[in-house]
């Protein structure tokens, strides 16, 4: 799958190119009216309309590039496909933080998100997902609690036909900044073996989350993909990492009093929201 790393954002110029100037090319099949698109994506139309500038979903990002480029809406976007390392906080990032935390935590507030751009995290985790595109993939649809409350611009670039999702895992402080740097170590064993895991309920991610100094609490939110999903019986299965070596199985789906949903390549992962919040909600002193 390496054959997909280093590859750029530019594609070949096309006869017809996107009206709002993004030098993408339209879709060459006409719409479901029969008339032919003016521009290359919904998303690259609704943000130029609404916010003046170009942006674009999964769909258009996979017709240019195989979806080797960064999400558009960060802020390292254009330095691609140079080497660039930021951790981007703001008040929006924070907002969708404490949406997804309160599903489960009515009282949760996050107190600072920060958005990790890294590329080349983003450079493996996108040759990983462009070769299982091209392998192929079951699709299925998990329905990830997360999902409800991500917000327009991180769900439209998300891969179905890979079943990419968001999820969280709880972790510490230390481990996140190094994990922003170098990603995951899928050695944890836990009561489906060894891997990375993760849920998509908060309350469960918070039980592995540890305190900072000023006690707040650290949880990732990270896009994952799935890949082809082997569903485990309910109950703990301690040898689950047996399937780490079945060509068939990208990852595992596993039910105790929550889903767990654990992956052993890290380059199935990218950790992209580091989360500071408080459970109960008070402020720091």
């Amino acid at each position: 799958w390496l054959k997909y790393a280093g590859t750029g954002p530019a594609c070949p110029p096309m006869a017809a190119e996107c009206e709002n100037g993004c030098g993408r090319s339209i879709p060459e099949r006409p719409g479901p009216d029969g008339q032919k698109f003016r521009t290359c994506c919904k998303s690259c139309a609704f943000l130029h309309r609404t916010k003046g500038f170009c942006g674009h979903d999964i769909t258009c990002d996979i017709r240019a590039n195989d979806a080797v480029c960064p999400p558009w809406y960060w802020k390292s976007a254009a330095a691609w496909p140079g080497a660039f390392h930021e951790e981007v906080g703001g008040e929006y990032v924070r907002q969708m933080g404490t949406k997804i935390l309160q599903r489960r935590m009515p009282k949760c507030q996050v107190e600072r998100c920060e958005r990790i751009e890294d590329a080349l995290l983003w450079e493996s985790y996108s040759a990983r997902r462009a070769f299982l595109r091209e392998r192929g993939v079951v699709v299925e649809d998990f329905k990830p609690e997360t999902s409800e409350s991500i917000a327009f611009s991180a769900n439209t670039t998300l891969d179905h036909s890979v079943n990419e999702v968001w999820l969280l895992h709880g972790t510490s402080e230390e481990a996140a900044k190094a994990i922003a740097r170098s990603n995951f170590v899928c050695s944890t064993s836990g009561c489906f073996g060894k891997g990375a895991y993760f849920a998509d309920n908060s309350y469960k991610s918070d039980q592995y989350a540890k305190r900072t100094e000023d006690d707040a609490k650290i949880m990732l939110l990270c896009r994952v993909v799935l890949g082809n999903v082997k569903r485990l019986e309910k109950g703990q299965d301690r040898s689950a990492d047996r399937f780490a070596d079945d060509p068939a199985v990208d990852s595992v789906l596993g039910l105790t009093d929550n889903r767990e949903f654990i992956v052993f390549d890290a380059s199935q992962i990218y950790p992209e929201y580091i989360m500071y919040y408080r459970p109960d909600g008070t402020d720091s002193i």
